[in-house]
């Protein structure tokens, strides 16, 4: 996969516009200059591990008999990257369907035992409602399998609901059965929409090498990515450095970010240092 500068328009020497290569992580858009992206290339799976104790080191690679370190780029950083949130959001959806489906065992059990039931009753009382209607996502499908879920998810809450309410004088077992039965089909939808939701995620958990140069020629490292985004133009009076103004304060941010840009048409874009990025001393061990 070639580099996309292929793609863009030269600048003229007196342009007031920077050109960065973006991606994401999570929900957070970085960029670094386009004439440091050598090339990106999908082949992750021959990134060789090392012994090597340094924080976001994976291993190496060879780009034409070169030898390349790899970095992972939100590790790197101390973050979470895209495939950790995804393989994240992935367990959280399968704890929620076995949290109902224990649910649902446990007022069934109540039901056909004539015991009292102590879990949470209303749809409104359940966390998994909170959970629904603060979840976003970038992925259009992925958050439309996940928001479908409120219907059967209270569905299977009101079946709770009125089972219990019509317990009253009721032969047990058969209100039990009744129950099971009446919670069954939004359980099966919940089960369905989780399915997809997992498949989806899975579908998109692939990573990305960025090769990283300084002379336009040989890769300096290659760091390991989630979610290409685009070339994106910024005029460079909306840079604001890490090293004056308010983000001086801290630090830890310019240890990371030569700054930030921004811009009222664009999504602002946390733009990195090549050079702060990696560790010289360390890259060098790796390669030896």
């Amino acid at each position: 996969m070639q580099t996309p500068s292929s793609r863009l328009n030269k600048s003229s020497k007196h342009s007031e516009q920077k050109q960065l290569f973006t991606f994401f992580v999570k929900d957070m858009l970085f960029g670094l200059d386009v004439e440091h992206v050598l090339m990106l290339d999908q082949n992750v799976d021959k990134v060789q591990p090392l012994p090597l104790e340094e924080q976001g080191f994976c291993g190496v690679i060879k780009f034409q008999g070169v030898v390349v370190p790899v970095l992972d780029f939100a590790h790197r950083l101390n973050i979470r990257s895209g495939l950790d949130t995804k393989k994240a959001l992935i367990s959280e959806l399968k704890t929620q369907l076995q949290s109902h489906q224990q649910w649902l065992e446990t007022l069934n059990e109540a039901l056909f035992n004539s015991e009292a039931f102590h879990l949470d009753l209303e749809t409104a009382d359940c966390s998994t409602s909170l959970w629904l209607r603060h979840f976003e996502s970038r992925d259009e499908t992925l958050n439309e399998l996940v928001k479908a879920l409120a219907e059967p998810h209270a569905q299977l809450h009101e079946a709770g609901v009125t089972a219990l309410r019509q317990a009253q004088g009721q032969e047990p077992k058969h209100m039990a059965t009744l129950f099971r039965q009446q919670a069954g089909q939004p359980l099966q939808k919940i089960k369905n929409l989780i399915s997809r939701a997992c498949e989806q995620l899975q579908s998109d958990m692939r990573q990305v090498l960025l090769f990283v140069t300084e002379d336009g020629k040989t890769p300096r490292y290659a760091l390991l990515i989630d979610e290409i985004n685009d070339v994106i133009s910024y005029d460079a009076s909306n840079f604001q450095s890490s090293a004056s103004g308010a983000l001086a304060q801290f630090r830890k941010i310019g240890d990371v970010l030569a700054g930030v840009y921004t811009d009222d048409t664009q999504p602002d874009c946390l733009y990195f240092d090549v050079n702060k990025l990696a560790d010289s001393e360390a890259l060098q061990t790796a390669q030896a």
